[in-house]
């Protein structure tokens, strides 16, 4: 399959999965997690990682892939959203200074030991 019309591999056999191809994901929320993103090409791929997240109760819920335009879209409005920002000089200035650590002081001698 050409990688541009390549959506995301297979989370178990790395097959490619197109846009707008049909794929199954696990019910488990920790499976759907936007960092772990588990997608499957096959009912068989998704059940071979059962052994080894073991859920208790799961079911593969089937999908249908994005197109390509609707993925770029998706992606452009996370890039957006992600990039970090310094903190203004206003606010920054409006921000107390942090504690300063003051040293401990023991009220023992090495005479009272």
């Amino acid at each position: 399959m050409n990688e541009a019309a390549t959506w995301r591999r297979c989370s178990s056999c790395k097959s490619p999965i197109a846009f707008g191809a049909q794929h199954w994901v696990c019910n488990v929320s920790t499976c759907n997690r936007a960092r772990t993103g588990l997608v499957f090409c096959t009912v068989s791929c998704w059940d071979s990682h059962l052994a080894v997240v073991r859920h208790r109760e799961s079911w593969a819920l089937e999908r249908k892939a994005p197109s390509q335009a609707e993925w770029l879209r998706e992606q452009a409005g996370l890039r957006r959203a992600s990039p970090r920002r310094r903190p203004s000089a206003r606010r920054a200035a409006s921000c107390p200074p942090p504690p300063r650590a003051r040293p401990i002081r023991s009220s023992r001698t090495c005479s009272s030991w």
